[in-house]
Parts: C-alpha cells; structure tokens; sequence
C-alpha cells in the first residue's frame, strides 16, 4: 500500500440531486439569494444621476420592475432598500 501522510480522502454519502437553496448570511429571511444581475444595478445608477436621486426610491423601484418583461428575478431590482442603497452610494461618491 502506497503512503502518503499528507493527503486525505473524503467520500460524500448523500443525495447529489437534490441542492436545498438557503439563505446566505444572517439573514431573517428564508429566500435564497439571488444576485442581481450588474447591467440592472447599472440601469438603476443611471437613472439616480439623470434624476438626481429626486425620483425616490419606491418610484425607482416600481418603475424597473414595470418594464422587466421576463420572470427571472435577477432581471428587476431585489427590493425598494436595493434602490435606496444604490442611489445614496452613487449619489454620495459621484458614480457615473
């Protein structure tokens, strides 16, 4: 028999079929998450520096999912805090 002290070798006993999605973090939800997609998080910083952040964020918020055609979640902002936190991060730093 061959030997090697440094190596290890694991065997998974389980079903491989089956990933339970969970939620990440410390999070008090039982959602996964779902990242959103960067070309949305793009469209929503766009739309904070042409308004200037007057807009508000539920506007915001309601406006995106609006025109979101699909019923991929990664296609519309995640809630209307996302908007916020966008708009007060581009508005504070000056992302363009």
């Amino acid at each position: 028999m061959l030997e090697c002290r440094d190596r290890v070798v694991v065997k998974y006993i389980g079903e491989p079929t089956c990933p339970i999605p969970a939620a990440h973090g410390n999070s008090r939800t039982y959602r996964p998450f779902v990242r959103t997609k960067p070309s949305v998080l793009n469209k929503i910083k766009e739309v904070v520096n042409t308004t200037g952040g007057h807009a508000g964020p539920a506007k915001m918020y309601k406006e995106a999912v609006r025109q979101v055609e699909t019923t991929d979640q990664r296609d519309c902002p995640r809630d209307v805090k996302q908007v916020l936190c966008l708009s007060l991060s581009s508005h504070s730093i000056g992302v363009k």
